[in-house]
């Protein structure tokens, strides 16, 4: 992941296949690679000071078990000091050589002996953009442009929103309501040694615990009774508020976690289009469908940008526009090495083709509603103001206050006035959620 680019969910996935460890060591093994991912800049800012070489100019296996033994030493409650650097060295002696192995011991040493070596200065309001950021950077393990972005937008709220993103996240699923209840869901997890517990705001979701059991090994997911989601994820089906019988167009499918959706709030009837610009990702549409039993779902491989002026049209129309995923940084943390500040810029563009493409589609009188998994104003209502400005006369903001879980409005009273605007920015450190953005139009006419 760290030198090769790999995507954690998949690579960590790979790795913990059951059978290569036991339930608590592919436990602890998920929290180094997401604790040492997550904190990563943090991690170098400490290898800096402890290593004679500039962390780049280390040796990649001498980096990364270096980065490794850091955390452990740092951020983990359950490795004493000495487990972490005698296993650093061993792994150093494995992996590279003796000489290597002298130098992690030398590093991890002296950082344990130092007591601020896990400490940074505090924010300082009164200090220029430029200082807050770096300071917000290191503190938080954001790149510098994220953190100035932060604190640009969300002003004393940035520390609270990156440190959310620093927290273990929930793993949350969404009962399939089309086979079992949530009860019945619980139930079914109970009886395989998986605790649950309630989502925060959404009546169909289930928090687990898994100590350790891979999903995939899970009957449960098997038989098809839940999807893997983030409670903000599933508001957006809810906003598209599909009816029975509709005609539904999912414009950036893959891999199918709304569009299932869509289908469940359907009760299985209508007819819903999901579409994807390649066939690999389209085939991860149709194995969900049929693992939860989506039968009113049909997959097509369309470029999002381009207009379907001549298509059919839809009475929904959803666009979750590929996005800089910083609201997903707790589930994503490697989203922090490979997110730049030039592809975050060159997104609005991209997102405004697809949204605007995916407009033609609507039916008069039909909804489109606009999400994106990111916090970044630029991606959400600079997106939706264009396509406002772009669309006058033709769209208008429909606001969806009324469909909000009322458990959400206890949480964030705001979160009410924001979606009767016909947008809503879901935020970690306020929801307890991913960080979403959801909009809603109506089309007034052809």
């Amino acid at each position: 992941m760290l030198e090769k680019g790999a995507y954690s969910n998949l690579a960590a996935t790979e790795a913990r296949l059951p059978g290569a460890m036991d339930a608590r060591d592919r436990a602890f093994a998920s929290a180094a690679v997401y604790g040492t991912l997550a904190r990563i800049l943090s991690i170098d800012a400490v290898l800096a000071r402890f290593s004679r070489t500039p962390p780049p100019k280390l040796q990649p296996w001498i980096r990364t078990i270096l980065r490794l033994g850091l955390w452990q030493l740092l951020w983990s409650r359950s490795v004493p000091p000495s487990a972490a650097c005698d296993t650093s060295v061993e792994l150093a002696r494995r992996f590279a050589n003796a000489g290597a192995a002298g130098y992690v011991n030398a590093v991890l040493r002296s950082a344990a002996r130092a007591a601020d070596a896990g400490t940074f200065p505090p924010d300082d309001p009164s200090a220029p953009l430029a200082a807050r950021a770096a300071g917000l950077s290191v503190r938080a393990s954001l790149p510098v442009w994220m953190a100035r972005r932060l604190l640009e937008t969300y002003g004393t709220d940035a520390g609270p929103l990156a440190e959310a993103f620093l927290r273990t996240p929930r793993l949350t699923v969404r009962a399939n309501l089309g086979r079992t209840t949530v009860d019945g869901l619980a139930a079914a997890l109970a009886a395989e040694g998986v605790k649950t517990e309630p989502g925060r705001f959404m009546d169909e979701a289930l928090a687990l615990t898994l100590e350790g059991h891979p999903v995939p090994g899970l009957a449960a997911f098997r038989q098809g009774l839940f999807f893997v989601q983030d409670e903000a994820a599933m508001l957006v089906s809810h906003v598209a508020d599909p009816r029975a019988g509709d005609a539904v167009l999912d414009a950036c499918a893959a891999p199918g976690g709304k569009t299932t959706h869509l289908a469940q709030l359907m009760g299985g009837t209508g007819r819903i289009v999901a579409r994807d610009s390649q066939e690999g990702r389209l085939g991860l549409i149709r194995d969900n469908c049929a693992r939860l039993g989506c039968g009113n779902v049909e997959t097509e491989a369309r470029d999002a940008t381009e207009p379907d002026s001549g298509g059919p049209r839809f009475a929904v129309v959803l666009v979750d526009v590929p996005c800089s995923g910083i609201g997903l940084l707790a589930k994503k943390p490697e989203i922090r090495l490979h997110m730049t500040e030039e592809r975050a810029d060159a997104l609005p563009g991209l997102q405004l083709r697809i949204l605007s493409a995916a407009a033609d589609s609507v039916a008069p009188g039909g909804r489109l509603v606009y999400s994106t998994c990111t916090v970044l104003p630029a991606e959400n209502g600079g997106v939706v103001d264009a396509f406002l400005v772009e669309q006058a006369g033709r769209f208008v903001p429909e606001p969806f206050d009324g469909m909000l879980p009322p458990r959400l409005a206890v949480i964030d009273p705001d979160s009410r006035t924001q979606a009767a605007s016909g947008r809503l920015q879901l935020l970690p450190h306020r929801h307890g959620c991913d960080g979403f953005f959801i909009a809603r139009f109506r089309r007034t006419c052809p």
